[in-house]
């Protein structure tokens, strides 16, 4: 998915006032995405991946810059794991399987990222365990 027009710089109120808000160019601004997908989508998904990763940090304090940076890093991939999993190409032939597949690992690449964010912002060890 490639950015391909310009967007507003929206930003979107966060549910919890004393975390940062982030806007639809963060997210753009963080990974590839198709602004085509338009502006109330993006920010409904950005609503969802803020109320995720407040329950994830709940009583962390978010005040320096580098925690700032941290946080919106977190929602913006969250967000576009969302994006990824709604869009997945169920398609009966074989390159539609195919395609089904690769957005599905896609998503679970962008879920590690939110998951080491996370786990750098609250200064917990990554894991690195897969079950089977």
């Amino acid at each position: 998915m490639l950015l391909n027009a310009p967007v507003t710089n929206s930003e979107v109120p966060n549910p919890d006032t004393e975390r940062p808000n982030v806007s639809i160019t963060d997210l753009l601004g963080t990974v590839r995405l198709d602004q085509s997908k338009g502006e109330p989508l993006l920010t409904e998904k950005i609503l969802l991946a803020m109320d995720i990763i407040n329950d994830q940090v709940l009583l962390l304090k978010i005040e320096t810059e580098t925690q700032i940076r941290k946080y919106k890093r977190a929602v913006c991939y969250e967000a576009a794991a969302l994006i990824g999993e709604e869009n997945l190409d169920f398609d009966t032939t074989t390159n539609g399987q195919s395609r089904g597949e690769n957005q599905q690992a896609k998503a679970q690449s962008l879920r590690r990222i939110v998951n080491h964010t996370i786990a750098d912002l609250t200064n917990r060890k990554r894991n690195r365990v897969k079950l089977v």
